[in-house]
């Protein structure tokens, strides 16, 4: 008899205790447990998978110890690409303009940086373009010149250097190197990463406001990217932030350096199952956003476009890169 007194004492005891103590937050299925000791975050924040991390509209990669990669996501949704008839410095290549539909995506915040492709490099031993064929091209004044020992670590010659350059964007780079750089950021983070296709980097320039620039439609100047050759070079990434950047917050999308995208130079509207994402084509393939060579606002319209072979590179020519929502 006392021995079930005393286990009734003990239900009510611990039924008491049990009260005043937090529900363990439920884990998503699929998602990794976090190693015992790691803080668990609050029941409604997400648990991202490693080496991923997401904050609102915010999603970091894990490219290599101490180097990370920032997207910014771009809701689904359609926007208006190319420019209309009507407006000024509009080219013919750009139109005619059309309402384009986009699934969510995120785009990478900067150009992808020296550290950042040196991260793969080093993981690889990958020989770019230009290391390959022991040239690349500069401009020198107002002409293009073919300079021996011109690469990505030296950008104008082998006299240049990026010594304390880490976080400017990488160039030299060609249209093949972005896609090895992709492959390889693929397999490291554990999600598709590629080169953005025109209408998703068009998009993630402008927004769905039909605006010229990424900040809207002022004429650009100094204050707001690097271009007409007021600064005779790379800057670093997000130095004209954040008056430079787009709406969904991706910086550097006008001057500083051409970016390449995923398409085939092709007639608009823009349809993607027409054969201009034809990853194995070695027609030229399009970049955008003008670079700090150049001369003119048109050219750093969010929608002008120009395009060369996928083993063009340049002083002026780098990259960003997307990824999808679900790894």
């Amino acid at each position: 008899m006392n021995k079930i007194k005393h286990l009734y004492f003990l239900i009510i005891l611990l039924a008491a205790c049990g009260a005043n103590v937090a529900p363990t937050p439920v884990v998503p299925t699929g998602t990794p447990i976090p190693p015992k000791g790691t803080p668990v975050p609050a029941i409604d924040t997400p648990i991202p998978s490693s080496p991923a991390a997401i904050q609102g509209n915010r999603l970091t990669l894990t490219l290599a110890p101490g180097v990370t990669l920032e997207l910014v996501r771009v809701p689904a949704g359609q926007f208006l690409m190319g420019s209309a008839d009507s407006e000024t410095d509009a080219i013919s290549a750009a139109q005619p303009q059309s309402k384009t539909p986009l699934d969510e995506y995120w785009i990478s915040k900067y150009d992808v940086t020296n550290a950042q492709f040196a991260a793969f490099v080093q993981a690889t031993g990958y020989k770019t373009t230009a290391e390959q064929r022991g040239s690349s091209y500069v401009k020198d004044g107002i002409s293009w010149k073919s300079t021996p020992g011109a690469n990505w670590q030296h950008p104008r010659g082998p006299n240049s250097t990026i010594s304390g350059k880490d976080n400017y964007a990488v160039v030299q780079i060609s249209w093949d190197d972005a896609v090895a750089f992709c492959a390889w950021a693929s397999k490291t983070t554990g999600r598709q990463i590629k080169l953005p296709s025109e209408a998703q980097w068009e998009k993630a320039a402008r927004g769905t406001d039909d605006r010229l620039y990424p900040w809207g439609n002022q004429a650009p100047d100094a204050t707001r990217l690097n271009f007409n050759g007021n600064v005779g070079d790379t800057t670093e990434v997000g130095k004209y932030s954040p008056l430079g950047d787009s709406p969904y917050g991706a910086v550097d999308m006008a001057g500083n350096v051409w970016q390449w995208t995923s398409s085939l130079y092709k007639p608009y509207p823009y349809n993607a199952t027409d054969g201009r994402e034809d990853a194995s084509s070695r027609e030229g393939r399009v970049f955008r956003g003008g670079g700090f060579h150049d001369v003119g606002a048109r050219y750093v319209r969010s929608a002008y476009r120009d395009a060369n072979t996928p083993d063009d590179r340049a002083d002026d020519r780098g990259f960003r890169v997307v990824a999808y929502a679900t790894p």
